[in-house]
């Protein structure tokens, strides 16, 4: 599955290859496609193969999490490394980039798998609200994977024209054909809709699968994206209105899935165990150990805040992080926390201090935070918007965020430590609308697709 046309045709042939065992799933790749989705247990099976899709190491398993960070300065790539991530942390991008590459077909196999459930579920017989579930975690997955590909591929929408700006191509159903790219509004507005439809059908059914809850907190997402900061906050609230609590503990809340923050978290069981390619072991001295934390972290931290409990101090003198250290026994094994509430007062901080500098809930939602994870309490923010963008950096370190939130304020990234002899020798700054803050088309995507446009400097 190397491009977009032939993953939508693989993927509606093939679509229940991979799944996962904690799911309790049953691979249906000997099944044509018309029987594997004959009833509701098989659209049940359905959209599990998509949230398998989503746990591969392309996606994410490890890559999506990881290249936001590398592109960022919160850690570095040792100059002992394994040769990966190299194009990542050092800004030197081919259009052949496999981890690139990975994101473009796995996030399009699973948006297709996604269709196949939504284009074919509503003519079944069976329980009402079983098929709403089912057709509502499929439209939520539908509308990750689209925003995960637009800021990705794509200028953010607060730092262009999202109007004009192209931004990846919107596929709903499934078939041979060559997409073009929609704008990146176009793509905002779809994944809007997708999640404003999917929370109407949605219940509860845990952590591990898209609830009302988690379909909100992923539209308080897009909204911050998107800029638009009412919605932004509204949803937010809705959210962290729901009997969430923020963990005691936010060490012991990484040991594994199931904590009292956590909104959507994709569960990997120890029998998924993928070795070397855990995400946790690119970070650890005990696996790959090719990604360390830099000074430009550890400087954001006061004495007292348990969130720098994740950073240790090596044999090599050198500095790691465990947040993804182990998982039931698992050296690396991790279950990543793709929405919790921490990050939903960062959103309401942001947007209300957006619409008004001086509201005091500001301080409130990042205080919030901090005194669970014993910082002081913020009294004012001198810097304005870069306290909140540094609070952030403190919770959500080494979780995806961190570039993507410097591109999205357009915030130049600087990297205090830089080539001091410990790092790959990369650029130590770089400028929010840098052509190389926008991922290449890949070029096999390209190369097959008459009507895809590669973006500027590629």
């Amino acid at each position: 599955m190397k491009n977009t046309r032939i993953i939508t045709f693989l993927c509606f042939i093939f679509l229940m290859a991979s799944c996962s065992k904690e799911l309790e799933l049953n691979p249906f790749q000997s099944l044509s496609t018309g029987e594997a989705l004959a009833d509701l247990a098989s659209m049940r099976t359905a959209v599990n193969g998509a949230y398998d899709a989503m746990q591969s190491v392309g996606y994410y398993g490890r890559e999506y999490l990881v290249m936001p960070e590398t592109e960022a300065n919160l850690v570095y790539l040792s100059i002992a490394n394994s040769n990966r991530f190299i194009p990542s942390y050092t800004y030197q991008w081919t259009t052949a980039d496999g981890d690139i590459t990975d994101v473009w077909n796995i996030g399009y196999s699973t948006i297709l798998r996604a269709n196949n459930v939504i284009n074919n579920i509503d003519p079944l017989e069976g329980d009402a609200a079983e098929k709403n579930q089912i057709k509502g975690e499929a439209l939520a997955i539908r509308a990750m994977v689209h925003f995960d590909l637009v800021r990705f591929f794509a200028k953010q929408y607060t730092n262009g024209n999202p109007s004009t700006d192209l931004g990846v191509p919107i596929i709903l159903e499934s078939g041979i054909g060559e997409p073009a790219r929609n704008t990146v509004e176009e793509v905002y507005n779809q994944v809007i809709a997708d999640l404003t439809a999917a929370k109407g059908l949605l219940r509860d059914e845990g952590i591990h699968r898209f609830s009302p809850n988690a379909a909100e907190a992923l539209l308080a997402r897009v909204y911050l994206y998107k800029g638009d900061w009412a919605n932004a906050a509204t949803a937010a609230t809705n959210v962290i209105g729901a009997g969430y609590t923020l963990a005691d503990d936010v060490v012991a809340m990484f040991a594994g899935p199931g904590s009292s923050e956590e909104i959507f978290t994709l569960k990997n069981e120890s029998s998924e165990n993928r070795g070397s390619d855990n995400l946790g072991n690119i970070y650890i001295p005990a696996g790959y150990g090719d990604i360390r934390v830099t000074t430009d972290l550890m400087d954001l931290y006061e004495p007292g805040d348990s969130r720098a409990n994740f950073i240790f101090k090596h044999t090599n003198n050198e500095f790691y992080q465990s947040k993804f250290s182990e998982q039931d026994g698992v050296v690396g094994l991790a279950s990543p926390k793709l929405l919790r509430l921490a990050e939903m007062y960062l959103i309401r901080a942001e947007a209300r201090f957006r619409q008004n500098a001086a509201d005091p809930g500001v301080l409130s939602d990042l205080n919030a935070i901090r005194l669970k994870r014993g910082a002081t309490q913020m009294m004012s923010l001198p810097n304005g918007i870069g306290d909140i963008l540094a609070e952030r950096h403190r919770e959500l370190a080494f979780e995806g965020h961190t570039a993507f939130d410097y591109w999205r304020t357009g915030t130049k990234m600087v990297r205090q430590q830089c080539d001091t002899g410990l790092e790959v020798s990369g650029v130590c700054e770089i400028e929010a609308n840098d052509f190389r803050t926008v991922h290449p088309i890949p070029q096999r995507e390209i190369d097959v697709n008459q009507s895809m446009v590669q973006n500027g400097g590629y």
